[in-house]
């Protein structure tokens, strides 16, 4: 029993010891919970002398199952480990039901027989949705409403289920059900179990939790271990609930909580504890950590998501070379919330050579409906490519079966053309073929021939444009109902993977766009009678080609490589990796756009945060794969999150070194090896890249000596058919459309936006001296612009000169080349800095004078005398030398103004005026003769004071 408990911690001997029947092991991630489990049932055998073959232990993968029995072999050997019962829920309850048999071909039988046009695929997947609910066929059928599409399920799940009754069969999800019925109705089946242990038990249902008291019931001694923060798979049914529900069914519960994290750094934990730790309503638990404080995590914002891939690659370059490759690529994980954010990533990674593998999905270009996409590509650009043309002609189902396609190919292979040349000549109604074709699939094979001439056409028309040849292409063979038919269970996610290779086009088109223009700007050496000028369509083809292969290119050549892992965040749970990146942490993909439970996004984040040991990137892209504009996600902004998180990659010592090296374990390199590693690099510090998310100064096209990034291919020539050789230049706009702009226009942008930005904050430095810094809340006055006080003779205020901050040239790094400085202060180009002064020759009073909207006195009626006082008025302002606006000056302005009057000036002689006003009389109206008014005259007055006259 004392090898049993070495290396418990106080909180695990607890757990493993306690004389508690039922026992509720809360273990966060990183806490041992494993080590806890299988220590317990080795004290179960050990001490309380429990026979091995009475004790159960449920997991939920066949993995964890294998693992927890080596572990036990450790503790009680090998004869004594095989006698227990270890395994998933379905595996245990399968020891109880001896009977199993194959159903898919049943399902698809049935909807055969039936007429139906549901999926089989899709059928099975909703089979088994009902049954993890504990809904059977006659329970469904009895709520089913009148829609077609829910009768015509409701049909097929009650014939499948009579089939397998009649069949004496069971299907997987049947398992549990029948499993469940047979316990209630003979619980002698299960009277000699005398423990039950559970692994992950906040991922349990309600059948598996009905199942589990019913394995117990006869001396209910049950343990569980489970951590109610990481309950993430709600969508397959999973309960959080079961763990009141299991206080409330055994009010003697003990509870133990494992608070020692043995995983990852203290502040990758501290970090992830003020993120799960505003859901309010999860129980109070605390969570320290064994190692030391360590790298905090980073919250990066980038421009867009293609540069985000850009700068996670350049980042895991940038850690191996500064820890003297003491870190693999192996040992470098991308945890996405969904599996359709990986393309850009993916294109990263093999633009720099980088081998990768997928966790809990395929591989982007490994995916149907983008196969399906690329494959009617191929044939758009070759039609003689066969193997292409056999996989699309029928998908969407155009009743060209298989084996028609089979024979036709045959056929065209017996004449010796291409497939393409006998189905064209077939449908032009030019050749005949001798393969026996019915009406449907004869009309399948035209629909297909006009989809393709059709795109040749638009192609020929316009080259460069994929976009537009994607769009068209998905409209004309119905894509998107195509994928809601045959895949109603994640057509959305699929859908969006149609998105992404769309995005692809958009940034393939644009960067073709931006390479024709430098072709054009740039006087180069013509390209050689051997070049071949490859169209747009021809490269991305090509490039796609590429980084779909370079994997497959390692595996071939028998080499050993270690591989950066891209994984869905749920199906990382329960891995662990030095470093971990979890990008696109934006509103709608982290909580996610289609979720119905925020607080599981949120527990979502967290087991993607406590994946990691020693360093954690969060990122957070200004504009999504679809360049639609992103908003960080609200877990992320919660007041004093942003303490928990650096804003760049950390600069690595060697100290930091020597202590990531005590965490994994791992011997450290010396300083010689790093520096060797580290001056292979081009940047040493992540600092290429604004911190507000912007993009840098040297991103565009025109300067010499820009950036260049191996991330994006070059499209739409010869020069490059490799993204992993190509070099480009990211200065398109940051908000891309669907044309394109040329590089002299988007630099003429630049430069009129960094010039708004530096008048807007002269502006607003002016505005802070004039107003005297006011409150906040205080609207700025706009040079030159009065208000009341100053127009009643108020002095004004004069307006002070303001100087720019200028950025001395001495503070910037020397050591770094032009391209590799951030972004500065666009004044800092001028040679003369911007003052603001007042303009000559006009009095300060004038600036401040903004001409009234009413006027001052009611009008007078116009008499002789008057007249000839505006007209000597006239005269009078006619002959002075005195600007006409001087005359707008009260009395009070005049005494005001400091300078020295004009020789022949003399204000004191000028006759009395009336202060101007909007609409008012002037002099030359006053003596024009008044005509024959025909309706209302124009006045500011009410008709009330006007005594109702016109």
């Amino acid at each position: 029993m004392d090898g049993i408990l070495t290396g418990l911690n106080t909180a695990q001997r607890t757990a493993v010891t306690s004389e508690a029947s039922v026992l509720q092991v809360l273990a966060p991630p990183g806490s041992g919970k494993t080590k806890t489990l299988t220590a317990r049932v080795a004290y179960f055998i050990a001490h309380r002398q429990l026979k091995p073959w009475n004790i159960i232990v449920c997991t939920f993968t066949v993995k964890a199952a294998r693992e927890m029995q080596e572990r036990i072999r450790g503790f009680v050997g090998d004869q004594v480990a095989k006698k227990l019962k270890i395994g998933t829920f379905h595996g245990i309850a399968l020891r109880y039901l001896r009977q199993y048999g194959k159903h898919k071909a049943i399902v698809k039988r049935i909807i055969a027989q039936a007429q139906s046009e549901l999926d089989p695929a899709a059928a099975r997947s909703r089979i088994s949705t009902q049954k993890s609910k504990g809904v059977s066929a006659e329970q469904f059928t009895s709520t089913v409403s009148k829609n077609v599409e829910q009768r015509d399920f409701s049909q097929v799940f009650s014939l499948y289920q009579a089939q397998l009754k009649a069949c004496n069969l069971l299907d997987y999800d049947d398992l549990l059900l029948v499993c469940v019925q047979l316990l209630r109705s003979h619980p002698e089946c299960v009277a000699n179990v005398e423990a039950l242990l559970v692994d992950e038990f906040q991922d349990t249902n309600g059948v598996q939790y009905e199942l589990m008291s019913l394995l117990a019931q006869r001396r209910n001694v049950i343990t569980i271990v489970g951590d109610p923060d990481q309950s993430i798979y709600g969508w397959r049914s999973a309960e959080i609930k079961n763990l009141g529900r299991m206080k409330e069914q055994w009010s003697d519960t003990l509870t133990v909580n494992l608070e020692e994290n043995y995983r990852s750094s203290g502040a990758i934990l501290h970090a992830a504890q003020m993120i799960i730790e505003q859901d309010e309503s999860r129980p109070p638990k605390k969570l320290q950590a064994t190692h030391t404080i360590g790298q905090r995590p980073v919250l990066r914002k980038l421009p867009q998501a293609r540069h985000e891939a850009d700068w996670l690659t350049a980042e895991i370059k940038r850690m191996r070379a500064l820890t003297g490759n003491m870190l693999e690529l192996s040992d470098f994980a991308v945890l996405l919330r969904s599996a359709a954010l990986s393309r850009p990533i993916e294109t990263s990674l093999g633009a720099a050579g980088m081998p990768y593998r997928m966790i809990g999905g395929m591989k982007f270009y490994d995916r149907v409906e983008v196969k399906m996409l690329l494959d009617y590509l191929r044939v758009i650009d070759q039609p003689s490519h066969n193997e292409a043309l056999a996989r699309v002609i029928n998908a969407p189902s155009r009743k060209v079966g298989d084996k028609t396609v089979e024979v036709l190919q045959r056929e065209a292979s017996n004449k010796g053309i291409s497939l393409w040349t006998l189905i064209l000549g077939f449908a032009q109604g030019r050749t005949k073929v001798t393969t026996n074709l019915n009406a449907p699939a004869q009309r399948g094979i035209e629909q297909f021939v006009n989809v393709i001439l059709t795109l040749q056409k638009k192609l020929a028309a316009d080259p460069s444009g994929l976009y537009e040849l994607f769009a068209q292409l998905q409209k004309m063979i119905g894509l998107q109902e195509h994928l809601k038919t045959k895949y109603p269970d994640d057509h959305e996610t699929r859908w969006s993977n149609v998105e992404e290779l769309m995005a692809l086009a958009i940034d393939a088109q644009v960067q073709a766009s931006t390479e024709g223009h430098r072709e054009e700007e740039v006087d180069g050496p013509a390209l050689g009678d051997g070049a071949v000028d490859e169209s747009a369509l021809t490269a991305f083809l090509a490039n796609a080609a590429l980084a779909a292969s370079i994997d497959e290119k390692v595996v071939a050549e028998g080499e050993k490589v270690h591989q950066v892992t891209i994984s869905t965040i749920h199906a990382a749970k329960g891995l662990e990796w030095p470093v971990v990146f979890i990008p696109a942490c934006y509103e709608g993909s982290i909580p996610h756009s289609r979720a119905d439970d925020n607080d599981e996004e949120r527990r979502l984040l967290y087991v993607g945060m406590t994946r990691a040991q020693a360093m954690l990137y969060l990122s957070c892209p200004g504009k999504s794969t679809r360049q639609e504009d992103t908003t960080m996600s609200s877990f992320l902004e919660q007041p004093g999150v942003s303490s928990f998180f650096e804003e760049h990659g950390p600069s690595i010592s060697h100290a930091e070194v020597q202590s990531l090296a005590v965490t994994l374990q791992r011997c450290c390199p010396d300083i010689a090896a790093i520096a060797a590693t580290a001056a292979a690099l081009d940047l040493q510090e992540d600092n290429y890249w604004p911190l507000t998310g912007e993009l840098p100064f040297t991103e565009a096209s025109w300067q010499e000596g820009a950036h260049q990034s191996s991330a994006m291919p070059v499209f739409g020539n010869a020069r490059s058919a490799s993204w992993a050789n190509s070099t480009t230049n990211p200065g398109e706009p940051s908000t891309l459309g669907f044309g394109f702009t040329s590089v002299k226009d988007r630099f003429q942008s630049l430069m009129e936006e960094q010039e708004e930005k530096q008048t807007l904050r002269l502006d607003r430095l002016a505005g802070k001296h004039q107003d005297g810094q006011g409150p906040k809340g205080k609207k700025r006055q706009i040079e030159g612009q009065g208000s009341i006080a100053t127009f009643f003779g108020k002095k004004p205020k004069m307006v002070e000169e303001a100087q720019p901050t200028m950025m001395p040239e001495s503070e910037l790094p020397v050591s770094l080349p032009p391209y590799a400085r951030p972004l500065r202060d666009i004044s800092n180009l001028n040679p003369e800095p911007i003052r603001w002064t007042k303009p000559a020759g006009k009095p300060a009073s004038l600036l401040a004078h903004k001409p009234r909207t009413a006027p001052l006195y009611k009008r007078q009626p116009a008499t002789h005398e008057g007249v000839r006082q505006s007209a000597s008025v006239s005269e009078s302002l006619t002959s002075s030398s005195v600007a006409v606006s001087t005359g707008h000056l009260n009395e009070s302005e005049i005494d005001a103004d400091p300078r020295p009057a004009p020789p022949n000036t003399t204000p004191a002689a000028l006759p009395p005026f009336r202060p101007p006003a909007s609409l008012h009389t002037t002099s030359m109206q006053a003596v024009a003769a008044r005509g024959p008014t025909l309706g209302m005259r124009r006045s500011m007055q009410g008709w009330g004071s006007r005594g109702g006259k016109r």
